[in-house]
């Protein structure tokens, strides 16, 4: 690591992913390290942006790990720095015991001036604006379900549904409700494919490689600007995972997979994709797909070249451009993101849904003023009702600002 202070109050670092450790010494270390603890996370609860995000602490070492906010602003005057803390009090109730320019950088990322140093500031009361508005805590309602078709031996679906913060990754049931406050919330839906138990082995392999990496893209995902290309390396490394894998047993030899994953950190919901799962997403414009099918025909039909009855029927349906695994070729996984509503609504599912359900039943019953549970239950029932040769497996979360 890179240091940056070598002082009698703090030894300060920065590490080869940005993140700043400040080592606290000298007089009441503890105490000051406990404060600085308890406002960076006022600060957060409070939605202030130009401050650092608390990523980490040690009471044993007296280490707090936190964001990096740019450099030293030398050329900022006394007047303007002033106005920046009489803000920060103003607006996010934290007094600052040294509201002097050297406690203020300058993020290029941000874009926007930021204070630092709080290891002897105070929380005063929430200001009023505050108690009357949304916090920074989502609240996340979500249900999940994978059943074996019946032209199945196995079920060659994965799903995963787990939180990521700063000190674990945990794996969560089939369906809950949680409070994303630090978490963040992964789903995900794979589809295999290949002889034998070969599509399985691809499906599972994917979901245990996003378990892997979890706990390292949430310091990316929703802070930096490179998100995206960090969504694109890990599935780039899932293909690279299936296909020395598939290399390695003849029996999974050519073995692939879909992958449709949502990240919904606390300000933007994240997605990588590749081949046809899909994710739609449910809020006050609409239901929309978010994704698009890696098949020559689903294009056809989005074209209006054909219709969706003989998009169903069509001979090459199943026939994916692009998929993790399958073969040596270099795949192009698909990103993007949007910020997070106050309330929004999402669906990942593998291609069984829709080989039960015409795409007008699914944005209807998607739509449905209906609790999370039961609008998975009515979807997954009524798609096996009508076609249960596939595996069929999705989730539905319901994502909103309290």
């Amino acid at each position: 690591m890179k240091e940056l202070k070598d002082g009698l109050r703090s030894l300060v670092r920065i590490d080869f992913r940005g993140h700043v450790h400040k080592q606290f010494r000298g007089t009441d270390s503890d105490k000051r390290f406990a404060n600085e603890v308890a406002v960076l996370k006022a600060l957060k609860d409070r939605g202030a942006t130009n401050v650092p995000r608390l990523v980490g602490h040690d009471p044993e070492t007296l280490i707090i790990i936190t964001t990096n906010c740019g450099s030293p602003a030398p050329l900022i005057t006394v007047g303007k720095a002033q106005v920046l803390f009489q803000e920060l009090e103003d607006k996010y109730g934290i007094r600052h015991d040294d509201p002097e320019p050297r406690n203020v950088t300058y993020s290029p990322h941000l874009g926007k001036f930021c204070l630092i140093d709080f290891e002897l500031s105070k929380i005063l009361p929430i200001p009023s604006e505050l108690k009357t508005g949304k916090t920074n805590v989502l609240r996340a309602n979500w249900a999940a379900s994978s059943i074996k078709g019946n032209g199945h031996l196995s079920n060659d679906d994965s799903f995963i549904t787990l939180t990521v913060n700063p000190e674990s990754t945990d794996p969560l049931p089939k369906s809950g409700e949680i409070l994303l406050d630090p978490s963040h919330l992964v789903l995900a839906v794979s589809d295999g494919m290949g002889g034998h138990n070969a599509g399985e082995f691809a499906s599972r392999l994917l979901m245990s490689r996003i378990r892997k990496e979890a706990a390292e893209l949430y310091h990316q995902l929703g802070t930096s600007e490179d998100a995206q290309n960090a969504l694109d390396a890990l599935l780039r490394q899932c293909h690279h995972d299936v296909t020395e894998l598939a290399k390695q047993n003849g029996n999974t030899e050519g073995m692939g997979a879909t992958l449709t994953m949502a990240w919904i950190s606390h300000s933007r919901l994240f997605w990588a994709h590749i081949g046809d799962s899909r994710l739609y997403l449910i809020d006050d414009e609409g239901v929309r797909q978010l994704t698009q099918d890696d098949c020559r025909a689903w294009h056809q039909w989005q074209r209006g070249d054909i219709t969706e009855y003989a998009y169903r029927n069509h001979p090459r349906r199943s026939v994916l451009s692009d998929v993790l695994g399958g073969s040596t070729h270099e795949p192009f996984p698909k990103t993007s993101s949007l910020p997070l509503k106050d309330k929004q609504r999402i669906m990942i599912c593998s291609d069984g849904i829709m080989d039960g359900l015409w795409e007008k039943s699914i944005q209807e019953m998607l739509a449905e003023k209906k609790p999370v549970p039961e609008i998975m239950e009515n979807l997954s029932r009524k798609a096996i009702e009508n076609d249960d040769k596939d595996d069929t497996t999705l989730i539905v979360a319901e994502i909103s600002r309290i």
